[in-house]
């Protein structure tokens, strides 16, 4: 790589801005292979070897860094993500709804009361996190939702949005229904689904999917610019924190301009826009673009914000780039909104889920998601397509191939979001034509559980699987999906490696675990891979960018119960130290 002195210069003149040493160096190069030392310079990793070997590189201006023997890896590259959007999950900004926080619909309404005590009348009150396998009374009745009477004695006067920990349900009240206008007259849109109360079509204040929640969202007010630039430092922290170099936000655009306080939208862009032009970013971001209202759920809308998009002018994309677009293909199995082939359980009330688009049957909706993929294609963007059910997932391969097919000159990596259900000749036709799968591994452990009452115990085996996607040749791409878990990468590591269910313990397809090499890959090269950057990222190799993550533990002997807990005790990114809970132990003396 031009300008970047190499291993040849070991006994030369070149001196590292930086060395490690004294640290177990998992390389994840081809080889897995294990060193002691990195030498950085300008920003660059100048060469990795023995101590011994990089000693050479140390001169009177060198930091050097003294491990100890503590591990050190590639920066981590959380693949798939709405990093900006975990800002605005916790309190202050919203009540967090999490299990064990919050355990039933009574300690949700509880919490809530107290919030309305906090408020003045007419503050909009946000929380985040519930979902249906931990709420005590929908496990005792599995016809049992939340719903806008459970609040409404508590919150008469404050509009309250609960969103869900998949994002993909909102629970709301009366008064926020009331607000955005929202009335048994208002018809279920394209792909979204407005539950109802039997007999009478009002509202029951449950909102599934991204054109459903957008009804009950549009007359919340939107973060500012400022409020959402001081997010995205925050989001920055939390990054850092974890040892994350590397994200992707997927899905901003116009699209998304009323969705989640405006989360989602143009908004963001421009900041993260901004703070590259500043020089303030401290982790590398790549933003995929949602273009058409709620989403794209119609060709028309699609292609008027493919054709207006403008690429951002004067960034750095060593920080920030735009490859591609995000489109939604289904929902999720807990919302009984993934497309399946096979219909969900009886006990569950039955039925197959559905593609989200618009159309008026399946065939028309099949067709707008190939036209939406191949039309992104045909520009030379990337596509990742949000699909969860092993039908979404088919057509959504089909829709890839035939891109692929009609414009063979182009291959920027397509990918499946999610990928849950997807089945044994899916994931062969993905290695075949190297369409990438993004999944979420701690997303099984809470979910797992729930998906046997939803699916059945021979399809909730099979579900995210792991090993069967590694052994088919596809490169297999790990991310948190935050909010809908926490960016804690060793947790998503723990889950692959265990399939373990957070509350029982129960194993969920033995036979789909990895080892922990395997999954350290999906989180570092393979998602650089993804990510368009694997020649520059993603391994500790000679010419690539100088970001690591230090932890505090080996993550490669631990017992594998603990990797979760593995503290982060150093991020590097660039070169520069953005993250420091080492306590001076590793500076030379």
């Amino acid at each position: 790589m031009a300008g970047i002195e190499t291993g040849s210069t070991r006994a030369g003149t070149a001196k590292a801005d930086l060395v490690i040493k004294n640290a177990k160096v998992i390389t994840v190069d081809s080889n897995f292979s294990i060193e002691d030392a990195i030498a950085v310079r300008r920003g660059r990793i100048l060469d990795v070897g023995t101590d011994a070997q990089i000693e050479p590189f140390i001169g009177r201006e060198t930091k050097v860094l003294s491990l100890g023997g503590k591990c050190i890896l590639p920066g981590i590259n959380d693949s798939h993500g709405h990093a900006v959007w975990l800002a605005a999950t916790n309190p202050p900004l919203a009540l967090n709804l999490r299990y064990p926080a919050v355990s039933s619909i009574r300690e949700a309404a509880a919490l809530l009361g107290e919030e309305v005590k906090r408020s003045r009348p007419g503050d909009w009150i946000w929380g985040f996190g519930w979902d249906y396998g931990s709420l005590e009374e929908c496990k005792a009745d599995p016809a049992r939702v939340p719903n806008r009477r459970d609040l409404d004695p508590v919150s008469p006067d404050n509009p309250v949005l609960f969103v869900d920990f998949s994002c993909h349900a909102v629970w709301a009240n009366s008064k926020a229904m009331e607000l955005s206008e929202v009335t048994k007259k208002t018809p279920d849109p394209g792909g979204g689904v407005v539950e109802r109360e039997p007999g009478t079509r009002e509202p029951a204040g449950l909102f599934k999917e991204l054109p459903a929640e957008a009804l009950i969202m549009k007359a919340a007010p939107r973060m500012t610019g400022e409020e959402t630039k001081k997010a995205i430092m925050q989001v920055m922290e939390v990054l850092g924190r974890e040892g994350i170099t590397s994200a992707i936000e997927s899905a901003l655009g116009p699209g998304g301009n009323s969705m989640f306080r405006g989360l989602l939208g143009e908004r963001v862009m421009d900041a993260y826009t901004e703070l590259c032009r500043e020089g303030l970013l401290t982790a590398r971001f790549s933003i995929l673009l949602l273009f058409g209202d709620y989403g794209a759920v119609s060709m028309d809308d699609f292609r008027r914000g493919l054709d207006a998009f403008q690429m951002p002018r004067n960034i750095d994309e060593k920080w920030l780039r735009f490859p591609g677009v995000k489109v939604f293909a289904d929902g999720i199995p807990p919302n009984k909104t993934g497309w399946l082939s096979e219909e969900y359980e009886k006990e569950s009330g039955g039925g197959y889920g559905s593609l989200v688009l618009g159309g008026r049957d399946d065939e028309e909706k099949i067709q707008a998601l190939k036209e939406m993929i191949f039309a992104s294609h045909e520009k030379g963007f990337q596509v990742g397509v949000h699909a969860t059910g092993d039908r979404a997932i088919r057509v959504t391969i089909d829709g890839f191939i035939e891109a692929l097919r009609r414009r063979p000159s182009i291959n920027p990596r397509h990918y499946v979001v999610h990928g849950e259900m997807i089945s044994q000749s899916d994931l062969e036709r993905a290695a075949e034509h190297r369409i990438g799968i993004n999944m979420q591994p701690a997303i099984l452990p809470i979910i797992a559980e729930a998906q046997d009452h939803l699916i059945g115990e021979r399809r909730s085996t099979w579900d995210w699987p792991f090993r069967a996607a590694v052994e088919s040749g596809v490169r297999l791409t790990f991310s948190s999906d935050m909010p809908v878990t926490y960016p804690n990468w060793r947790e998503g590591v723990q889950a692959a490696v265990l399939r373990e269910a957070v509350r029982t313990g129960k194993v969920y397809g033995p036979e789909q675990r990895l080892s922990r090499e395997e999954a350290i890959r999906a989180y570092t090269i393979n998602g650089a891979w993804q990510d368009l950057m694997d020649d520059v990222k993603g391994s500790i190799e000679r010419g690539k960018f100088a970001d690591f993550c230090i932890l505090g533990e080996d993550i490669l002997t631990i017992d594998a119960h603990d990797i979760g807990k593995i503290p982060v005790l150093m991020t590097i990114v660039d070169g520069r130290v953005v993250y420091d809970a080492s306590g001076g132990a590793f500076e030379r003396a």
